[in-house]
């Protein structure tokens, strides 16, 4: 399995300096509550319980199935919606709190990019790139450089993008810079496919990371730009 000898192009990056927007502050506690999605929505998951239970309700009129039955399960979701609803409101706030404490101690804070790499199983999803919003200007253009130039050479090339594609799934789904270019181009990461925001914070979780989307009301506009634009 080849990945196209991605170590040339840390290799041959210049040393050179791109546009930065300013990143977010998110160690103030109230700040990473406020901007980073630790949690969707509250009612998310409740509402389609509840959905559920009404399409239930609702299909018993017109279904062979006995009604019963369907009243049971509708009865069912409907105590699992309030289930939810009343276990996030105890534990959602403790949730951000432990998030907050490990994006302080371990966490990276960092820049989201769009790639042209497709990572999907039957549908084209676009591989991203995140590079942490803490480096020195240089080296982060440095990284971006380094990416831009061998996802370039990987889009081109069906066989060898094949190759990556294998390699990324086989993964733990978010692969360092220093996995492609060697162990000094620390700070960046490639991942799989992300919602569309400028920035991520990436918490450790086990041998990977968590991804956490940051809605900031500051973040550029429009998506986040393409590493090979």
């Amino acid at each position: 399995m080849s990945l196209g000898d991605p170590g040339r192009f840390w290799a041959a990056s210049a040393t050179s300096t791109l546009p930065r927007h300013p990143a977010p502050d998110l160690t103030d506690r109230t700040a990473f509550v406020t901007y980073v999605e630790v949690r969707g929505p509250r009612w998310q998951v409740p509402a389609l319980l509840g959905g559920l239970a009404v399409f239930c309700v609702a299909y018993s009129v017109v279904s062979d199935t006995a009604p019963v039955v369907l009243w049971a399960l509708a009865g069912t979701l409907a105590l699992a919606a309030a289930g939810a609803l009343l276990w996030d409101s105890r534990t959602r706030v403790g949730a951000y709190e432990r998030a907050h404490t490990r994006f302080v101690e371990h966490g990276v804070l960092a820049q989201a990019y769009w790639t042209p790499l497709d990572v999907g199983h039957e549908s084209f999803r676009p591989a991203a790139v995140l590079i942490d919003a803490g480096l020195p200007d240089e080296r982060a253009a440095r990284l971006r450089a380094a990416f831009a130039g061998w996802i370039t050479e990987v889009v081109a090339d069906p066989g060898l993008a094949a190759d990556v594609k294998a390699w990324f799934r086989v993964g733990h789904g978010v692969n360092t810079s220093e996995d492609l270019f060697g162990p000094d181009a620390t700070g960046g990461y490639l991942t799989g496919p992300l919602a569309l925001s400028h920035w991520k914070v990436l918490l450790p979780a086990g041998n990977s990371w968590r991804i956490l989307d940051v809605r900031h009301p500051d973040e550029p506009a429009g998506a986040p730009p393409d590493i090979t634009g």
